[in-house]
């Protein structure tokens, strides 16, 4: 495949700005993992609602303008979207006192976590490899 030429400057940018999205979906991910085991979180700190974590407002915002023509980059949505998901409902169930079904869920978030870190490192080989 080839690829557009980037500035090396706007390359290591970019680069920072997708490690920084990273890094926000994983701190998100350790505050899910909090609220099932005990911790109290609010969802101001955890958003159930995929455009609202910080990862999210990236995404559909700079990350779009940005990467938007990548296939990868459209990738990354549905494994987003659907670790919202299955977040509201641990979410909910914690809420509802039912801790291990919760616990149950968050196997599947972890597992749906892993997915898209997969799909953003990908990302990142793709901007690495540009000219």
């Amino acid at each position: 495949m080839a690829h557009a030429p980037i500035d090396p400057k706007k390359k290591t940018e970019m680069l920072a700005v997708v490690r920084r999205a990273k890094s926000a979906h994983i701190r998100w991910r350790a505050y899910a993992q909090g609220l099932v085991s005990g911790v109290p979180i609010t969802e101001d700190q955890a958003p159930t609602v995929h455009t609202e974590c910080r990862f999210g407002k990236w995404y559909y915002a700079e990350g779009k303008e940005t990467f938007g023509h990548l296939q990868i980059f459209d990738d990354i949505a549905a494994p987003h979207e659907m670790l919202h998901s299955v977040y509201q409902q641990i979410f909910e169930l914690v809420n509802n006192g039912q801790m291990e079904q919760a616990k149950d869920r968050l196997d599947e978030l972890m597992e749906i976590s892993r997915t898209l870190l997969e799909q953003i490192e990908l990302l990142e080989k793709e901007i690495e490899a540009a000219a």
